[in-house]
């Protein structure tokens, strides 16, 4: 059903500047998917508030670009070569971590892919390839990080990055969106499991955030609607911003997951997008 609106269209909302504090000082961070896009945004703004944070990625030019770019926060920042759709690689990078940090106080499951194509003709392989790094993986990394928090007795915290695809779904999608609701079903149980730890556990679910991810849908809504990918692009916002989500603006719902003030939010998928969600 459609919807009848009375008021009329609004300017775009501005991005509102916020004053890093020093909230996390002191703080272990690992953060995956951490060379581009939502994941660098919180990787930067928990470097500037303070912490040591070790951002995680495949992609090895953008790994080290990234840690180039902290700046004057980049002391005590660092980056680990690791593949989430691999065990044995999650592994290795989360022992590494744990050895140049002394432990971890916070992970931050960012890394993801998506695969576009009609519902219909998604192969095998999409689902498998979907499945081993959105949710397999996420869920490996956040499974061994919580088991060296529980052994050093770290009363610590774990945001993985969902979607609203996750709680809406997309058609073109369709293998995405399953991993990122399988993804906010995991959180909330293991948000029960590791209670008695005192680690905390959420998601947020953002969405129309100007990231290459999105970039990637609006090339691929292109083809199927004969438009331009940056016509498409400039299309996919928030209803009630008018634009874009900035990264850096998930980034402090993610800083704030982790700090003692989300204590008593615990196992929920918090929406990150703009309002478009309504549950």
């Amino acid at each position: 059903m459609g919807s009848f609106a009375i008021r009329g269209e609004h300017a775009p909302l501005a991005v509102r500047q916020v004053v890093p504090t020093r909230s996390h000082a002191n703080k272990r961070y690992l953060v995956l998917g951490g060379a581009g896009g939502a994941g660098k945004a919180a990787a930067e703004l928990l470097a500037a508030e303070g912490a040591a944070v070790v951002i995680g990625d495949v992609r090895a030019q953008a790994l080290n670009e990234a840690i180039a770019s902290f700046g004057s926060n980049a002391a005590g920042q660092s980056g680990v070569a690791i593949d989430v759709g691999n065990a044995a690689s999650i592994a290795a990078a989360i022992e590494e971590v744990e050895q140049r940090l002394g432990g971890i106080d916070g992970l931050v499951n960012c890394a993801a892919i998506v695969r576009h194509v009609d519902p219909l003709e998604t192969p095998w392989s999409d689902w498998e390839r979907v499945f081993s790094i959105n949710v397999y993986g996420a869920f490996e990394a956040a499974r061994l990080v919580a088991k060296g928090m529980i052994a050093k007795g770290i009363k610590g915290a774990i945001v993985n990055v969902a979607s609203e695809a996750g709680k809406k779904g997309h058609s073109q999608s369709l293998a995405y969106s399953a991993s990122k609701a399988a993804m906010i079903n995991f959180t909330r149980v293991l948000s029960e499991v590791l209670a008695p730890n005192d680690i905390n556990v959420n998601c947020v679910c953002p969405g129309g955030m100007a990231t290459d991810m999105l970039r990637e849908v609006a090339v691929a809504y292109g083809d199927l609607v004969k438009q331009a990918p940056d016509d498409v692009f400039k299309q996919l916002i928030s209803s009630q911003l008018r634009r874009h989500i900035d990264p850096a603006e998930l980034a402090r719902t993610i800083s704030f997951l982790l700090s003692d003030d989300a204590m008593i939010i615990r196992g929920q998928a918090i929406n990150a997008d703009g309002g478009d969600t309504p549950y």
